[in-house]
């Protein structure tokens, strides 16, 4: 689908910091921005804490919309995702899910299963990095 962000153009050295509340919360004051956020990486999602990142179906639980972020990137770049939650600083270009595709008649990866904030990937940084 090659829904990500250039790290040339967003990057640790350019990104805001936001908090995961704010980007999950979905209120569209940072759509577009380069950000940067901590959480919890579990599969192709991000969650502020490492229970709701353990949680059954963690990436598509309706109980858990807008308790979550999907990521979308280019995972040969960045590295494949975790089968365990892992806390992750992520770097990308905020979205949503009801409007990052226009006129697209299906949606691959998080956005096929549920809604809400995305970001577009550009670099992420694991535990231990930062």
């Amino acid at each position: 689908m090659n829904a990500w962000a250039d790290p040339a153009v967003c990057n640790l050295e350019n990104a805001t910091p936001v908090s995961f509340t704010q980007l999950a919360s979905g209120d569209g004051t940072a759509l577009g921005a380069c950000v940067v956020v901590d959480g919890f990486q579990m599969d192709r999602a991000l969650f502020a804490g490492l229970r709701d990142a353990r949680s059954r179906r963690a990436a598509t639980a309706e109980k858990l919309r807008g308790n979550r972020v999907g990521l979308y990137a280019d995972w040969t770049k960045v590295g494949n995702p975790p089968s365990e939650p892992e806390r992750i600083k992520v770097v990308g270009e905020v979205g949503r899910c009801e409007t990052q595709w226009p006129g697209a008649l299906m949606v691959m990866g998080y956005c096929h299963y549920t809604g809400g904030s995305i970001l577009l990937v550009s670099e992420i940084y694991r535990a231990g990095s930062f």
